[in-house]
Protein backbone atom coordinates (compact mmCIF):
# COMPACT_ATOMS: atom_id res chain seq x y z
CA UNK A 1 0.00 0.00 0.00
CA UNK A 2 3.00 2.22 0.95
CA UNK A 3 5.25 1.77 -2.14
CA UNK A 4 1.65 2.04 -4.36
CA UNK A 5 1.36 5.84 -2.75
CA UNK A 6 4.95 6.41 -3.35
CA UNK A 7 4.61 5.35 -6.87
CA UNK A 8 0.98 7.28 -7.68
CA UNK A 9 2.39 10.91 -8.05
CA UNK A 10 5.18 9.39 -10.69
CA UNK A 11 2.48 7.30 -12.56
CA UNK A 12 0.63 10.24 -12.90
CA UNK A 13 3.92 13.43 -13.85
CA UNK A 14 4.74 10.48 -16.70
CA UNK A 15 0.97 10.38 -17.75
CA UNK A 16 1.18 14.15 -17.93
CA UNK A 17 4.63 14.84 -19.83
CA UNK A 18 3.08 12.34 -22.40
CA UNK A 19 0.15 14.32 -22.71
CA UNK A 20 2.29 17.13 -23.29
CA UNK A 21 4.42 15.60 -25.92
CA UNK A 22 1.30 14.72 -27.59
CA UNK A 23 -0.22 18.06 -27.48
CA UNK A 24 3.66 19.57 -28.59
CA UNK A 25 3.64 17.17 -31.92
CA UNK A 26 0.00 18.39 -32.53
CA UNK A 27 0.66 21.92 -32.44
CA UNK A 28 3.89 21.04 -34.61
CA UNK A 29 1.98 19.62 -37.11
CA UNK A 30 -0.01 21.90 -37.23
CA UNK A 31 2.43 24.48 -37.03
CA UNK A 32 3.58 23.18 -40.34
CA UNK A 33 0.07 22.69 -41.92
CA UNK A 34 -0.36 26.28 -41.34
CA UNK A 35 2.89 27.44 -42.91
CA UNK A 36 2.03 25.20 -45.94
CA UNK A 37 -1.58 27.03 -46.68
CA UNK A 38 -0.32 30.44 -46.14
CA UNK A 39 2.54 29.57 -48.27
CA UNK A 40 0.61 28.13 -51.21
CA UNK A 41 -2.18 31.40 -50.52
CA UNK A 42 1.34 33.13 -51.70
CA UNK A 43 2.18 31.68 -54.27
CA UNK A 44 -1.49 32.01 -55.89
CA UNK A 45 -1.28 35.90 -55.13
CA UNK A 46 1.59 36.08 -56.94
CA UNK A 47 0.89 33.93 -59.54
CA UNK A 48 -2.22 35.98 -59.96
CA UNK A 49 -0.26 39.59 -59.99
CA UNK A 50 1.61 38.17 -62.99
CA UNK A 51 -1.09 37.26 -64.99
CA UNK A 52 -2.67 40.82 -64.62
CA UNK A 53 0.56 42.45 -64.66
CA UNK A 54 1.35 40.68 -67.93
CA UNK A 55 -1.86 42.44 -69.43
CA UNK A 56 -0.89 45.55 -68.68
CA UNK A 57 2.31 45.23 -70.02
CA UNK A 58 1.70 43.63 -73.57
CA UNK A 59 -1.57 46.36 -75.41
CA UNK A 60 -2.27 42.69 -77.31
CA UNK A 61 -2.88 40.98 -74.68
CA UNK A 62 -4.94 42.82 -72.74
CA UNK A 63 -6.72 43.58 -75.81
CA UNK A 64 -7.28 39.56 -76.03
CA UNK A 65 -8.33 39.95 -71.84
CA UNK A 66 -10.72 42.20 -72.82
CA UNK A 67 -12.71 41.61 -75.95
CA UNK A 68 -12.37 37.66 -75.97
CA UNK A 69 -15.56 36.02 -74.53
CA UNK A 70 -14.72 32.92 -75.69
CA UNK A 71 -11.81 32.80 -73.41
CA UNK A 72 -12.88 34.16 -70.79
CA UNK A 73 -16.03 31.55 -70.56
CA UNK A 74 -13.51 29.06 -71.06
CA UNK A 75 -11.57 29.91 -67.69
CA UNK A 76 -14.25 30.33 -66.25
CA UNK A 77 -15.85 26.54 -66.59
CA UNK A 78 -12.25 25.55 -65.96
CA UNK A 79 -11.68 27.26 -62.94
CA UNK A 80 -15.13 26.22 -61.88
CA UNK A 81 -14.48 22.23 -63.06
CA UNK A 82 -11.52 22.49 -61.03
CA UNK A 83 -13.45 23.29 -57.99
CA UNK A 84 -16.88 20.77 -58.56
CA UNK A 85 -14.82 17.50 -60.09
CA UNK A 86 -12.65 16.75 -56.65
CA UNK A 87 -16.26 16.75 -54.61
CA UNK A 88 -17.04 13.35 -56.60
CA UNK A 89 -13.37 12.89 -55.76
CA UNK A 90 -11.92 14.12 -52.72
CA UNK A 91 -8.65 12.48 -53.49
CA UNK A 92 -7.79 15.06 -56.04
CA UNK A 93 -7.31 17.96 -53.56
CA UNK A 94 -5.22 15.54 -51.32
CA UNK A 95 -3.15 13.17 -53.23
CA UNK A 96 -0.36 14.79 -54.34
CA UNK A 97 0.46 15.47 -57.11
CA UNK A 98 -2.66 15.76 -58.46
CA UNK A 99 -3.92 18.50 -55.89
CA UNK A 100 -0.97 20.39 -56.80
CA UNK A 101 -1.67 20.03 -60.92
CA UNK A 102 -5.20 21.35 -60.06
CA UNK A 103 -4.00 24.35 -57.86
CA UNK A 104 -1.96 25.65 -60.52
CA UNK A 105 -4.77 24.78 -63.52
CA UNK A 106 -7.29 26.39 -60.83
CA UNK A 107 -5.05 29.52 -59.96
CA UNK A 108 -4.06 30.04 -63.78
CA UNK A 109 -7.67 30.18 -65.18
CA UNK A 110 -9.08 32.10 -62.27
CA UNK A 111 -5.99 34.76 -62.90
CA UNK A 112 -7.36 35.60 -66.45
CA UNK A 113 -10.68 36.37 -65.10
CA UNK A 114 -8.78 38.62 -62.93
CA UNK A 115 -6.85 39.77 -65.18
CA UNK A 116 -9.66 40.48 -67.68
CA UNK A 117 -11.50 42.30 -65.09
CA UNK A 118 -8.73 44.54 -63.89
CA UNK A 119 -7.46 45.43 -66.93
CA UNK A 120 -10.55 47.66 -67.44
CA UNK A 121 -9.39 49.88 -64.78
CA UNK A 122 -5.83 52.74 -65.24
CA UNK A 123 -2.65 51.05 -63.45
CA UNK A 124 -3.65 54.20 -60.79
CA UNK A 125 -6.72 52.78 -59.73
CA UNK A 126 -5.23 48.96 -59.49
CA UNK A 127 -2.25 50.13 -57.55
CA UNK A 128 -4.50 52.28 -54.97
CA UNK A 129 -7.02 49.02 -54.74
CA UNK A 130 -4.51 46.45 -54.06
CA UNK A 131 -2.92 49.08 -51.07
CA UNK A 132 -6.52 49.00 -49.55
CA UNK A 133 -6.89 45.26 -49.84
CA UNK A 134 -3.39 44.65 -48.02
CA UNK A 135 -4.63 47.21 -45.18
CA UNK A 136 -7.99 45.35 -44.90
CA UNK A 137 -6.35 41.86 -45.27
CA UNK A 138 -3.80 42.36 -43.25
CA UNK A 139 -5.80 43.96 -40.39
CA UNK A 140 -8.74 41.07 -40.76
CA UNK A 141 -5.49 38.46 -40.09
CA UNK A 142 -4.15 39.98 -37.20
CA UNK A 143 -7.71 40.27 -35.81
CA UNK A 144 -8.72 36.45 -36.89
CA UNK A 145 -5.20 35.57 -35.24
CA UNK A 146 -5.82 36.77 -32.13
CA UNK A 147 -9.51 37.84 -31.18
CA UNK A 148 -11.13 35.26 -28.63
CA UNK A 149 -13.95 35.56 -31.20
CA UNK A 150 -15.04 32.37 -32.57
CA UNK A 151 -15.95 32.62 -36.16
CA UNK A 152 -15.83 29.26 -37.33
CA UNK A 153 -19.61 28.56 -36.04
CA UNK A 154 -20.56 30.95 -38.61
CA UNK A 155 -20.50 28.79 -41.92
CA UNK A 156 -24.19 28.24 -42.57
CA UNK A 157 -24.73 32.11 -42.25
CA UNK A 158 -22.02 32.76 -44.41
CA UNK A 159 -23.28 30.49 -47.00
CA UNK A 160 -26.46 31.70 -46.74
CA UNK A 161 -25.02 35.13 -47.16
CA UNK A 162 -23.56 33.76 -50.52
CA UNK A 163 -26.53 32.88 -52.08
CA UNK A 164 -28.33 35.91 -51.18
CA UNK A 165 -25.30 37.77 -53.08
CA UNK A 166 -25.63 35.39 -55.90
CA UNK A 167 -29.56 36.21 -56.44
CA UNK A 168 -28.79 40.11 -56.31
CA UNK A 169 -26.57 39.90 -58.65
CA UNK A 170 -29.19 38.41 -60.89
CA UNK A 171 -31.67 40.89 -59.63
CA UNK A 172 -29.48 43.78 -60.46
CA UNK A 173 -28.99 42.19 -64.19
CA UNK A 174 -32.24 42.63 -65.06
CA UNK A 175 -33.07 45.85 -62.79
CA UNK A 176 -29.82 48.00 -62.81
CA UNK A 177 -31.16 50.14 -59.67
CA UNK A 178 -28.16 52.31 -58.33
CA UNK A 179 -29.34 51.85 -55.07
CA UNK A 180 -29.60 48.07 -55.09
CA UNK A 181 -26.21 48.41 -56.69
CA UNK A 182 -24.66 49.83 -53.92
CA UNK A 183 -26.31 47.76 -51.20
CA UNK A 184 -24.82 44.75 -53.17
CA UNK A 185 -21.62 46.46 -52.57
CA UNK A 186 -21.21 46.75 -49.41
CA UNK A 187 -22.94 43.41 -48.53
CA UNK A 188 -20.49 41.91 -50.87
CA UNK A 189 -17.34 43.51 -48.92
CA UNK A 190 -18.46 43.12 -45.30
CA UNK A 191 -19.47 39.52 -46.84
CA UNK A 192 -15.77 38.61 -47.85
CA UNK A 193 -14.50 40.12 -45.13
CA UNK A 194 -16.40 37.86 -42.44
CA UNK A 195 -15.17 35.05 -44.51
CA UNK A 196 -11.60 35.46 -44.36
CA UNK A 197 -11.63 35.50 -40.48
CA UNK A 198 -13.49 32.68 -40.60
CA UNK A 199 -11.32 30.94 -43.31
CA UNK A 200 -8.56 32.07 -41.46
CA UNK A 201 -9.85 30.62 -37.93
CA UNK A 202 -10.64 27.40 -39.60
CA UNK A 203 -6.97 26.65 -40.65
CA UNK A 204 -5.75 28.23 -37.31
CA UNK A 205 -7.82 25.68 -35.65
CA UNK A 206 -8.70 25.82 -31.94
CA UNK A 207 -12.50 27.03 -32.39
CA UNK A 208 -15.44 24.90 -32.77
CA UNK A 209 -14.73 23.65 -36.28
CA UNK A 210 -11.19 23.55 -37.87
CA UNK A 211 -10.17 22.06 -41.31
CA UNK A 212 -7.76 18.86 -41.16
CA UNK A 213 -4.26 18.70 -42.28
CA UNK A 214 -4.83 16.89 -45.19
CA UNK A 215 -6.87 19.79 -46.84
CA UNK A 216 -4.01 22.39 -47.18
CA UNK A 217 -5.48 22.97 -50.80
CA UNK A 218 -8.82 23.69 -50.45
CA UNK A 219 -7.92 25.54 -46.68
CA UNK A 220 -5.22 27.98 -49.59
CA UNK A 221 -8.62 28.27 -52.46
CA UNK A 222 -10.66 29.50 -49.89
CA UNK A 223 -8.77 32.35 -48.51
CA UNK A 224 -7.26 33.22 -51.82
CA UNK A 225 -10.39 33.67 -53.00
CA UNK A 226 -11.28 35.45 -50.26
CA UNK A 227 -8.38 37.96 -50.50
CA UNK A 228 -9.14 38.55 -54.49
CA UNK A 229 -12.82 39.19 -53.85
CA UNK A 230 -12.28 41.41 -51.16
CA UNK A 231 -9.56 43.03 -54.10
CA UNK A 232 -12.62 43.50 -57.02
CA UNK A 233 -15.31 45.07 -54.83
CA UNK A 234 -12.98 47.71 -53.60
CA UNK A 235 -11.49 48.01 -57.57
CA UNK A 236 -15.14 48.00 -58.29
CA UNK A 237 -16.04 51.60 -57.28
CA UNK A 238 -12.40 52.93 -58.62
CA UNK A 239 -12.83 55.09 -61.77
CA UNK A 240 -11.57 53.31 -64.82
Amino acid sequence: MESDSIQEPFLNYQKDEELGEEEQIKKTIRGGFISKVFGIVLFQLILTSMVVALGFMFPGLKNLMLTSNFLLYLNYLISLGCLIFPLFNPRLFREVPYNYILLIIFTLSYSWLVAAFTCQYSVRSVMIALFLTTIVVGSLTVYAWYTSEDFTALGGILFTGLVLLFFSWLILMIFPIPFLRMLKFYFGLILFCIYLVYDIQIVKGGGMYQIGEDDYIIAAINIYLDIIMIFIHILSKSKK
